[in-house]
């Protein structure tokens, strides 16, 4: 099962996080996600509802708690996200707390205008 991860700037447009999606599955060889992980302190914002639709996939909330538990797993840190949202990762954080224990990052984090990507693979259970 894989499972794209995504984070985002509050000036970030839908178009750039199509874009990017799609580039980040096409770099892994894989047609559609089948879920879409996105942080739940984004619950206001359309874009993770839209994604979703686009790609057929189903939405996956990340709570702060599971964002920092998989924080060792990550490939990659920013030290500004942390300072804003508490965890140095979020795009490859909720790929690896969205596939569930013993996920594996096939793609660490991608980055276009103000919007993140990863993928993950796992056993959602």
């Amino acid at each position: 099962m894989i499972v794209v991860g995504m984070g985002w700037r509050s000036t970030a447009l839908a178009g750039s996080a199509q874009e990017l999606l799609a580039r980040s599955l096409c770099m892994v060889g894989v047609q559609a996600p089948d879920y879409i992980a996105v942080p739940d302190f984004k619950r206001g914002d359309d874009m993770p509802h839209l994604l979703a639709r686009t790609w057929g996939a189903e939405l996956l909330w990340i709570g702060r708690a599971q964002l920092q538990q998989v924080q060792p797993g990550c490939h990659t840190a920013s030290a500004t996200v942390m300072r804003y949202v508490g965890v140095a990762s979020v795009a490859e954080a909720c790929a690896l707390a969205g596939a569930g224990e013993g996920a594996q990052l096939c793609l660490p984090r991608q980055i276009l205008c103000g919007v993140t990507c990863a993928v993950a693979r796992g056993d959602r259970t």
